[in-house]
């Protein structure tokens, strides 16, 4: 008689040990817009949905751009971490993102004072050795791997010069939302940086290298960003959340 075959049971992907730091500023602006958040869960819905980072960077007048920018990312935070853990990464996160966006879209039309109230999302998850990314708007994405500083998103502004900095796509913006998904493979040491047009626009790639590399401990790196394009005479609110991987 043959041997009875008993399948062993599929094991969860091993989870990425990580380090994360956060600074968000309100520069010469009368409030803070931007809002960021992590969710850093444990046991099995660790190993089912991983880790999740975003920043948000909201636009609208009176007090709706934060409005718009918190309710996304706390949302966000909570509903990707309450869907079937059979579902793949990216499908989680456009269910979410696109409810988020619904609503959004149906609280303006309610309320006069909320109209145009919208938000970038620059989102990432690490789970086993993967990352995935979620993004829509002009906040930005980079990775800090082997000493070269690569930018992941892609800005969604008009290419026009009376439109400059001008958002084309935005949560929030239009009923019918198109979010930008990627992913790839993680690898020890690797750094990534979320942050606002605030740090992006007042520092460039260079210096955002140049600190990233210098700064090993991610609250610091977070906080030198912030606090450098600030200081060097940005416009708008500045906030950066940055990830190391310590380990894989």
């Amino acid at each position: 008689l043959p041997t009875p075959y008993y399948p062993l049971p599929q094991r969860p992907p091993p989870m990425p040990q990580i380090s994360l730091g956060h600074s968000s500023l309100t520069g010469p602006r009368p409030r803070n817009e931007d809002f960021c958040g992590a969710a850093t869960p444990e046991g099995p819905e660790l190993d089912a949905k991983g880790i999740l980072a975003a920043v948000a960077d909201g636009v609208g007048g009176h007090a709706n751009g934060r409005e718009a920018a918190e309710y996304t990312v706390r949302g966000l935070l909570s509903d990707y971490y309450a869907t079937p853990d059979t579902w793949a990464v990216n499908k989680s996160l456009d269910t979410v993102i696109k409810a988020l966006n619904r609503w959004l879209v149906a609280h303006a039309a309610r309320n006069r004072e909320s109209a145009g109230m919208a938000t970038t999302l620059s989102a990432v998850v690490l789970r086993g050795r993967r990352y995935y990314l979620a993004h829509v708007g002009d906040s930005r994405i980079y990775r800090l791997r082997g000493g070269r500083l690569e930018q992941l998103s892609t800005d969604h502004v008009w290419e026009h010069p009376e439109l400059k900095n001008v958002l084309s796509r935005a949560v929030g913006l239009d009923a019918h939302l198109s979010v930008d998904y990627a992913d790839g493979e993680l690898e020890a040491g690797n750094v990534f940086a979320l942050m606002s047009d605030g740090i992006w626009g007042q520092l460039g790639d260079r210096k955002i290298a140049d600190i990233l590399q210098s700064e090993a401990d991610p609250q610091a790196a977070a906080t030198r960003l912030a606090v450098t394009a600030e200081g060097g005479g940005s416009q708008d609110n500045c906030t950066a959340l940055v990830l190391r991987v310590d380990a894989l």
